[in-house]
């Protein structure tokens, strides 16, 4: 029996750079969504726009159950916005966001203010096609105040899984 070092050589490679890719994205995002920028506290939260705007309807009999990727995975990403020392949570901000793709330009938008159980977020859908990481880029003026904030967030769809299969040449042609 002979062993092929070339391919365990090139798994254990494969094995670091993923490891170190892994490691430099956790290391970015904090594990609770969490960062300050300047004087502030900002939290970021992501759902399936359903979840706001509830199930979409029945599809007719007969019509393919295709969805475009618009309607399937685009996502509602909502900012809270504290003042670090006080705790004092902001509502008068001008609060934009880009999500995209890591290696992409995405797409920029306002949040536009909203309410979650009576406290006030900024909030807008974004598509978010894929499995991710995507960065969030969160962008802030608060009134009266010389400069904007920024906030960055890595955020990758935590009901993804890997896909399963193995090695290529595990699988047989």
């Amino acid at each position: 029996m002979t062993t092929d070092y070339r391919s365990a050589s090139l798994w254990i490679l494969t094995l670091v750079l993923g490891g170190a890719l892994a490691s430099s994205a956790l290391a970015t995002q904090p594990p609770d969504f969490r960062t300050t920028a300047g004087d502030y506290s900002v939290y970021l939260a992501v759902m399936p726009t359903e979840f706001i705007t509830g199930p979409k309807s029945a599809p007719e009999p007969g019509a393919t159950p295709f969805r475009p990727a618009a309607a399937k995975d685009t996502h509602h990403v909502m900012v809270s916005i504290f003042e670090y020392r006080t705790g004092r949570r902001l509502t008068d901000a001008a609060v934009d966001a880009r999500v995209a793709g890591l290696g992409f330009s995405g797409e920029k938008k306002a949040l536009e203010p909203t309410a979650v159980a009576g406290a006030a977020a900024f909030a807008n859908s974004f598509p978010m096609i894929g499995r991710g990481p995507f960065r969030v880029d969160v962008e802030f003026r608060v009134q009266g105040a010389a400069r904007a904030e920024h906030a960055t967030f890595y955020f990758t769809h935590p009901s993804f899984e890997p896909p399963a299969g193995g090695s290529r040449e595990d699988r047989k042609p």
